[in-house]
């Protein structure tokens, strides 16, 4: 029988402090079938890549989570993560990949076109984020682009919501192999934990369906 489940994949606030995050992201990862958190920082200050890393690798990775460095491939090692994910282009990833390969994650994104989604496939890295992360206003991705992906392709892909619940449940039910959430999550007013099981229930009831 062919797997149906979506999982979630977390992407950080650019702005955070590791410490009082630390508790907001042990509760949210207590909410889901969370398969990866994504480290997406402003900043390109290695140390304050590491200090971040240091504090929430081991939670994500305590709750058997993949912890992945938004194109900080020089670190991914050193801090104990587990990959990274590309945004910087194919030549970019193609650095990554013979850097980290086979032993690490490599991911590759900021898609919104089936043109840069298929550039980057070509390359087969590990999974092909659809949508684009932005530091003002995250672009999600499109429920066309999802479902042609899901529908062609065999490599997984991340289908990012933006901040709008009926964008995550589109992406979900075009058949996106994992959800990334960041606004949604980060931003509720009931907290990271309620998000992060309306966010499962969803997935739950689209797995349900497809049965």
């Amino acid at each position: 029988m062919v797997d149906t489940r979506t999982r979630l994949f977390l992407v950080t606030p650019t702005d955070l402090l590791p410490a009082a995050f630390a508790s907001v992201l042990s509760d949210a990862l207590a909410g889901g079938d969370v398969a990866a958190v994504m480290l997406d920082l402003a900043t390109q200050d290695p140390a304050v890549w590491r200090q971040a890393a240091n504090v929430l690798c081991p939670i994500v990775q305590e709750r058997g989570a993949a912890f992945l460095l938004r194109n900080q491939v020089d670190l991914a090692r050193e801090t104990g993560a587990d990959g990274v994910h590309v945004t910087e282009g194919p030549e970019a990833l193609e650095r990554a990949l013979r850097r980290l390969k086979p032993d690490m994650i490599v991911g590759a994104g900021d898609c919104i076109t089936r043109h840069a989604a298929m550039v980057l496939g070509e390359k087969n890295p590990d999974y092909v984020f659809l949508g684009r992360l932005d530091p003002v206003e995250d672009i999600p991705a499109s429920h066309t682009l999802v479902d042609w992906w899901a529908e062609l392709f065999e490599l997984p892909c991340v289908a990012l919501a933006g901040d709008d619940w009926t964008q995550a449940a589109e992406a979900v039910e075009a058949g996106a192999d994992f959800l990334a959430l960041r606004d949604l999550v980060w931003s509720d007013p009931r907290g990271a934990a309620d998000a992060l099981r309306r966010a499962q229930a969803l997935c739950t009831r689209a797995r349900e369906v497809a049965a």
